[in-house]
């Protein structure tokens, strides 16, 4: 009867969305791998190479393996517009007119990937996308 090789020294929970993965690593010399290298598992199956082989990751493979598994699917942002902080600017309204106002931020990336800046409206400071902003050409107070 095989050796059961299933001894595990950490796990990784990785999250995209809705759907989550877990990363299980095993040291590889139980596996007959080099020290300091990791067999890695992979929502309860071995990552093997093509040819069906043991294959082992190290530590920055591990890190990269995550990291594609969190990002996948995910678009490099777009760089942030050029809107400095105290820029004068007008924010289109709901009923479609414009109101001139001042920047309180530079652009900042939400967490829905869009850039947003906030502004000084109705008294209130509110955070609205890029689009809605027309950056005036004196730009900045003082």
């Amino acid at each position: 009867m095989r050796k059961d090789n299933r001894k595990f020294c950490a796990s990784i929970s990785v999250r995209n969305g809705e759907e989550r993965a877990k990363l299980e690593l095993s040291p590889a010399p139980l596996h007959g791998g080099p020290e300091g290298f990791y067999r890695v598992r992979l929502a309860r199956r071995w990552l093997d190479a093509e040819d069906g082989a043991p294959r082992f990751f190290d530590r920055d493979g591990i890190a990269r393996l995550a990291a594609e598994l969190a990002l996948c699917g995910l678009e490099t942002p777009a760089p942030a517009p050029d809107i400095p902080c105290n820029s004068r600017v007008s924010v289109r309204r709901a009923d479609g007119f414009y109101e001139g106002t001042w920047t309180n931020t530079e652009p900042i990336l939400d967490y829905t990937g869009r850039w947003v800046v906030n502004v000084s409206l109705g008294g209130k400071r509110v955070f609205v996308p890029v689009e809605e902003v027309t950056v005036h050409k004196e730009r900045r107070r003082g």
